[in-house]
């Protein structure tokens, strides 16, 4: 039997995360790293910030959802927001399976697909 992934979560690619990939680069947990990081992304003076969200992708209706970052700090309370509880769906970004307790960062893409049967 093969193995077949969802074609647009098979890896993590540069239409999926923005940059490099948080939970892959070690590298960008560094204080020295963060710093510029976030000195690129401030805006012009003058100019507003940008709309912090989080894009999400609901299976298996294809449901996408722009979730706002204060409703999606991490995984536990992204599912609560979208009205699901911890063991009833799959958070993924790219290939990587996300746990609860990890954070989510603004214009990440995430896949949460539910897995209990509903009837």
């Amino acid at each position: 039997m093969i193995d077949v992934k969802p074609e647009p979560f098979g890896r993590c690619a540069d239409d999926r995360c923005p940059g490099r990939c948080p939970y892959r680069d070690a590298g960008l947990m560094t204080p020295e790293v963060r710093a510029s990081i976030l000195g690129q992304l401030r805006p012009a003076e003058g100019e507003p910030w940008p709309a912090k969200v989080v894009h999400v992708t609901c299976q298996p209706e294809e449901m996408l959802v722009d979730v706002p970052r204060v409703k999606a700090k991490n995984v536990g309370i992204l599912l609560k927001t979208l009205g699901l509880r911890q063991g009833t769906a799959i958070v993924a970004c790219g290939d990587t399976l996300l746990t609860p307790d990890m954070p989510l960062y603004p214009n990440q893409k995430i896949l949460v697909r539910k897995v209990m049967s509903s009837g």
